[in-house]
């Protein structure tokens, strides 16, 4: 493991559109995937609107062709997925998800699936943990897919409360969020925020093309992105491993005089059946405590110091040090508890002042 000069190479574009309905998000998308590639796949999920634009034969998209696959309800993570293998299998140079909304918010989605969780009376805090570790599942395929991919993304508008001119409170827009988990958006290469207008900004631009700029997309747009990634260096992709030595051999193997072979390091392994019952317990004691979720969640992710989608992902170190985390704050909760029932019960059998005890 060595450091080397850092280069810019020529990695698969990872562009994402976000925008209220009918800010132009599909037509946007088409117009900016025909300036990336000829061969084009959209993954419909909008009732087959991006049909809408097919064999158009005046206007922007004139001349502009693809194919489309619609995805219907329920909108699980493994349609979307498998649609990413398809494309990639047919060889198309664009892949246009119209769009990832619905695997957060649509029906069948990762936050129905939560809900139908919960009300089948589970864990409300450990049920995110299969839908947070199939989230990551779901995003990592995009981000690893060997194709340029743009996913469209529905958006709210946010208001805060602001005084006006004349004293008075009035809404004031402030931002645009984007249907899907938080900081999805922050995941693509470049990310196009689009109004009503059909004008877009770049909220994110790792190309630097578009900082400062408030632009209708056109084909150009792709041209200009294809042009810049071009300008780094080709990746190469690793090749495949012999399919004999595709197995991998045992790190230590046990040998007469050369101890028990087992590798240093125990504690590298993941946490064991019994500690994860045991910490799940003292989630469920701290909660009985008035301690809420998210502020239990803070606080183990402060002990791990790193980000993880379950629990089990902890290491056996992991666990002891969050179990020890937990039992500390719960023996501080009760002592704390005891001590202020003590006081009360001090308090209410005391003699008040001036009387005779």
């Amino acid at each position: 493991m060595t450091f080397q000069k850092a280069e810019r190479k020529q990695a698969a574009l990872k562009i994402a559109i976000t925008g209220p309905s009918g800010s132009g998000k599909t037509f946007s998308a088409l117009l900016i995937a025909s300036g990336i590639g000829k061969k084009i796949a959209v993954v419909d999920t909008e009732n087959g609107s991006a049909s809408l634009y097919a064999s158009m034969d005046k206007g922007p998209l004139a001349g502009i062709g693809f194919d489309t696959l619609a995805i219907e309800p329920h909108y699980t993570i493994a349609k979307y997925i498998e649609a990413i293998d398809m494309a990639e299998k047919a060889k198309y140079d664009v892949l246009v998800i119209d769009g990832i909304s619905h695997a957060w918010a649509g029906e069948g989605g990762l936050l129905s699936k939560k809900e139908s969780l919960d009300q089948r009376g589970g864990n409300s805090y450990t049920n995110w943990a299969g839908i947070s570790k199939e989230h990551e599942q779901f995003k990592a395929r995009l981000l690893n897919a060997d194709i340029h991919l743009i996913c469209t993304m529905r958006s709210k508008q946010d208001y805060v409360l602001e005084l006006n001119d004349k004293g008075k409170s009035a809404p004031k827009k402030v931002g645009l969020a984007p249907i899907q988990r938080d900081g999805m958006e922050y995941e693509f290469t470049t990310v196009f925020d689009l109004a009503m207008d059909h004008n877009a900004v770049a909220s994110k631009d790792r190309t630097s093309l578009f900082d400062g700029q408030v632009f209708k997309p056109t084909v150009e747009t792709g041209k200009k992105i294809l042009a810049w990634l071009m300008g780094g260096k080709p990746a190469q992709k690793p090749e495949a491993a012999p399919a004999a030595a595709q197995k991998a051999e045992p790190k230590a193997k046990i040998q007469a005089g050369q101890g028990d072979g087992f590798p240093d390091g125990a504690d590298d392994g993941l946490i064991t059946q019994d500690d994860l019952n045991k910490l799940h317990a003292a989630i469920g004691r701290l909660r009985a405590l008035g301690i809420l979720d998210p502020t239990i969640d803070k606080g183990i992710r402060k002990t791990v110091e790193r980000d993880f989608a379950q629990t089990s992902e902890f290491t056996v170190a992991e666990g002891v040090a969050v179990l020890d985390y937990l039992a500390a704050w719960e023996l501080h909760l009760n002592t704390t508890m005891a001590a202020w029932e003590l006081h009360l019960n001090t308090t209410m059998k005391a003699p008040r002042a001036g009387k005779e005890a």
